[in-house]
This record gives structure tokens, sequence and C-alpha cells, in this order.
């Protein structure tokens, strides 16, 4: 059984890969209760029609809100030539959310993920950036994980330079990252413009790898963090 959804306040039982997420009901309110790895999280929900939602979100929430940056390493490095362009597929790191809808507004009550985050630095060590790590090999055919565990990122990369490049890592801003999902696969998409040996830029982009996919309700928005832009620049190496 899959986790992602959409549910009424009255539906929530669930149980998948350890996890048990229900509410319970009460004359004027809720208790939401998610055990998980020998842990207990109870919320009070105050609502008489919301629905719960569940779906994968930006992988930087846990065990709390340290960076807004991915790096994902290369677990082989690609070297890419002159002028030349290419789509391969990797994968990143997966975090759940559960938000409570209501009267047009939404919100993240509780993060949890199967994955154990991990953290690392891009850049030097005055000027430098937090990012969440991870490390993915780089393949030419759809991977398929455990979507409660790892994403699929379709990455394009275009070496604009007329020397070959080698590249190990992409790094992004995950406030802009869009998210999609189904039953059986979490994908995003983007794409890596190579601009000189040592610099890059990244963004996201909005398109779903095939019908049906539902949009994750996103934790970054420009109206949470004013400033976004399009594009995140790879300025210590690649």
């Amino acid at each position: 059984m899959s986790l992602f959804g959409i549910y009424d306040l009255d539906e929530v039982e669930i149980e998948a890969d350890g996890v048990r997420i229900t509410l319970e009901r009460h004359p004027e309110h809720y208790i939401y209760r998610r055990e998980f790895g020998g842990n207990t999280v109870e919320k009070v929900i105050l609502s008489k029609k919301g629905r719960l939602v569940i779906n994968p979100i930006e992988p930087v929430n846990l065990p709390r809100q340290v960076c807004h940056h991915l790096e994902i390493s290369f677990k082989k490095k690609v070297i890419v030539e002159p002028k030349y362009r290419e789509t391969f597929f990797l994968t990143f790191p997966v975090e759940i959310g559960v938000f409570t809808t209501g009267k047009g507004d939404i919100e993240l009550i509780d993060v949890f993920s199967f994955v154990k985050p991990k953290y690392t630095l891009y850049g030097d060590p005055r000027n430098g950036l937090i990012c969440r790590y991870w490390e993915s090999e780089p393949s030419l055919s759809l991977p398929n994980p455990d979507p409660l565990r790892e994403g699929v990122m379709r990455l394009e990369i275009r070496n604009t330079e007329s020397e070959w490049v080698e590249v190990s890592r992409v790094v992004f801003n995950v406030y802009l990252m869009s998210i999609y999902y189904s039953d059986d696969l979490v994908f995003s998409n983007a794409e890596m413009e190579v601009t000189s040996k040592k610099v890059a830029e990244t963004r996201f982009l909005l398109s779903p790898l095939r019908d049906g996919m539902r949009k994750a309700v996103e934790i970054f928005t420009p109206r949470k963090v004013p400033g976004l832009t399009k594009r995140f620049f790879m300025e210590w190496g690649l």
C-alpha cells in the first residue's frame, strides 16, 4: 500500500512499510498519531471537514531545517563533449510530509523519512553552502527505486563550452524544487547548463514524467520565500 494520497479525516488509518498513521475522532477535534521506528508523534487537529494530504516533499527538513540546497554526487563522473547535451537519470532522497487542508489553506503538521539524512559543504569553509548530501549512479535508463525512500530525477546536462568538461556532482536550491508522484514513482525534472569547467547553472522544470502524476504540495513557495530566482549558480566547481 502506498502512503501517498489525499484522505478524508474520518478515513485515516494507514499502515505501510512500518509506518502507522491514524486519526482518532473526538466531538470537536481529532488526534493525529504517527508511529514509526519505535517513536510516536501526536498532535491535536481542530477541524470538522478538513482533509489529510501525504506526499513527498523537498528533502531538506530533517532532522531539522538546516539548509536549502541539495548536492547529488555522481558515483561515476560524467564527461561531456563540447556543445553537447544529453539526458540521464539520478535518484534523490525522499522525505514525506503530512498536511492538513481546510477552507482554502494547507498546513504542514509532520515530516518523516525512511532515509537517514547526511550533509556536506559545497565550496570553501567560510563562504560555502551546507547541502543535503546524496550519492547516485547516473543512468541512461529509468531507475526503479522504492518511492518511499528514493525519487527519480531526470537531468538534462548541456555543455555550452568549446571544451570537454568533467562533472562529478550537481547542486540545487531545493526551494525551487517541483516534485510529482504516483503510487510507484516520485519524480523531479531538472537541467544543468555548464558554462565553464568550474561553473554551471541548475534549475527545476515544471513537468511530470508521465500523465496522471500528482504535483506534490510545496513547502517553499515564492509567497513564503520572497526573492526566489529560477536558477542556482554552481560557482565552486563541478
